[in-house]
């Protein structure tokens, strides 16, 4: 009889954990405001590669971690990567849209010669006749909020050019496929070069806590 109670017990607590697992697509609920923060690349999507042979998709990973900690005590914060593997951008945004997020955030990087920092959101060539569109499709949903897309890239870039002088900062609109589908303000941000990236690991993490800070100060602002 012992014996029988161990095994019910097991199996109880083996289903708890299948149950689990089953739930952890469902949308967080939470009285926080939600944020996605998307590293961008990952898995056989190395992205660029400086010259001491740094991929960018690991930067990307740790400087969405750094940004997700420092913002975690009043935001309620989700990765669509906390590994090394890609998703596709539908996957990615599909998540964020899942979330219900009030922000998206898509982290890349560049490879200007020049210091600058470049924030992007949402359009295309034939954006009038997509805008127009009655029935909204997964491209159209983009325009939702091209007016807090807007709005998100030019404090991004205020913010960057206040603390970080010595740099130029862009604002484009493109048309950017990790960007399709957004139900929410939703931009993506190359902060700084590949290139500007220091030989020595520990100088590597003060600048991304340096920037991740710079960030975090960003998304405050926007909200």
């Amino acid at each position: 009889m012992p014996k029988q109670t161990h095994l019910v017990t097991m199996i109880f607590f083996m289903l708890l954990l299948c149950s689990g697992n089953a739930f952890a697509t469902k949308p967080i609920q939470t009285t926080q405001r939600i944020i996605v923060l998307d590293p961008g690349h990952g898995g056989s999507s190395n992205g660029l590669t400086s010259s001491t042979g740094i991929e960018e998709k690991a930067i990307t990973l740790k400087l969405a971690r750094k940004t997700a900690q420092k913002l975690e005590n009043r935001y309620n914060v989700f990765l669509t990567r906390t590994s090394d593997i890609n998703a596709s951008p539908q996957d990615r945004m599909a998540i964020a849209n899942q979330q219900k997020a009030a922000f998206f955030l898509s982290f890349h990087l560049h490879h200007s010669p020049t210091p600058a920092a470049f924030f992007y959101y949402f359009d295309t060539p034939n954006a009038p006749s997509l805008k127009k569109a009655t029935k909204a499709t997964w491209i159209s949903s983009a325009f939702l909020h091209s007016a807090e897309n807007k709005k998100a890239t030019k404090y991004f870039s205020q913010i960057f050019l206040r603390q970080e002088t010595n740099i130029t900062t862009q604002t484009r609109a493109m048309p950017i496929i990790v960007l399709e589908g957004a139900t929410m303000p939703a931009i993506l941000i190359e902060p700084f070069s590949i290139s500007d990236l220091p030989n020595h690991p520990a100088r590597i993490e003060i600048l991304l806590d340096k920037y991740a800070q710079l960030i975090v100060d960003c998304i405050d602002q926007y909200f």
